[in-house]
């Protein structure tokens, strides 16, 4: 039902590793007959490459069917060379790649100019999309505040270094950030970690028929026409 308005979807974490074969294949298989390209999440990336295993994983993600790889090095310490390397790795195999910045253990000292390098970085190695990290609560990482505001002056400074929002793919779990990506950027920008049932209110916020949005866009336009 909410296909059409889906691009991409992200197996977490080590799930995949978990699922039978057969039940993955399925499920892999289902969401690329609806033209949905499926990408195995950044950490099950790491923890392949810390075991260095990441040639033979792979390989078999590519028997499973995914069509993604993520990169990320929101857990281990990922050398730009490594990253490179890994990059280069995955779309020599034929995966559409995107990485992601922004560490899950945030800190002050890593701000946005950091962001900003690690994205421009990622672009130039080829990436399809860099993923801005927000993860599931949305508060206090990346360019989100403790309310999970994005910061105006992050919005500006990625999408600037990206050359538009087309290559970002902005992290927003919660509903008043997608408002205020949507918003601000329009309406076809690119969201993440929605959860599935959330999609077609994301999808009805875009076209501002949702709470706020609608009621905004009544009081520009009372008259509809």
């Amino acid at each position: 039902m909410a296909g059409p308005y889906i691009d991409v979807v992200k197996l977490t974490s080590l799930t995949s590793a978990f699922y039978d074969p057969d039940v993955l294949r399925s499920k892999i298989r289902l969401l690329r007959d609806a033209d949905i390209d499926v990408c195995v999440g950044g950490t099950c990336a790491e923890v392949m490459l810390w075991q260095k295993v990441y040639p033979a994983f792979l390989a078999k993600a590519g028997q499973w069917g995914f069509t993604g790889i993520e990169i990320s090095d929101g857990t281990i310490e990922m050398p730009d060379a490594m990253r490179r390397e890994a990059i280069d790795r995955a779309l020599s195999g034929g995966f559409r790649v995107f990485s992601e910045v922004g560490r899950k253990e945030w800190s002050p000292q890593t701000g946005l100019e950091d962001l900003v390098s690690d994205l421009k970085r990622d672009l130039a190695c080829g990436v399809d999309k860099v993923i801005v990290e927000a993860m599931e609560i949305g508060q206090s990482v990346g360019i989100m505040d403790a309310e999970g505001n994005p910061s105006e002056e992050g919005l500006r400074a990625l999408t600037e270094a990206a050359g538009g929002s087309e290559k970002v793919i902005f992290e927003a779990p919660l509903r008043h950030q997608q408002e205020i990506f949507i918003d601000r950027l329009g309406t076809n920008v690119n969201l993440g970690n929605i959860p599935p049932m959330e999609v077609l209110v994301v999808e009805a916020t875009r076209w501002k028929m949702t709470g706020i949005p609608f009621m905004t866009a009544y009081s520009a336009n009372p008259t509809g026409a």
